[in-house]
């Protein structure tokens, strides 16, 4: 389920966050469904169980997964909702990116390119 690119410059425990979150998003990864085990995710992409433990860490303190005591971490009943209510937040982000790529001289048509190469990378990969 999780893959991690060493190389990539991203923190492995980022890039569990970033997958986890992409796939609630895209509905992999349903409410109150169970996530899989730490340890079994450090087998899986060969990494530190504490690794990954940090990126439960940060998904259990944004309220995206919750924890019972001897049963494991589970998928919040609204995390879907808060994650997109994170990236709303960022869409401010976006619109001033924008002005600052008009005021470079960056052609509009090239910050669309830039997004759809974005989409179509995020849709493929979620293919795979």
């Amino acid at each position: 389920m999780y893959t991690t690119d060493n190389l990539s410059g991203v923190p492995v425990y980022e890039q569990i966050v970033r997958q986890t979150e992409a796939f609630i998003l895209a509905g992999i990864m349903q409410s109150d469904a169970p996530m899989p085990s730490v340890r079994s995710v450090a087998t899986e992409i060969a990494a530190n169980p504490n690794t990954v433990q940090k990126a439960y860490s940060n998904l259990l303190g944004r309220g995206i997964i919750y924890a019972v005591p001897g049963k494991g971490s589970f998928v919040s009943p609204d995390a879907r909702e808060k994650l997109r209510a994170e990236l709303e937040n960022k869409l401010e982000g976006v619109e001033q990116m924008a002005a600052q790529f008009a005021v470079a001289g960056i052609a509009k048509q090239e910050v669309l390119d830039a997004v759809e190469r974005g989409y179509s990378a995020h849709v493929r990969s979620l293919s795979e």
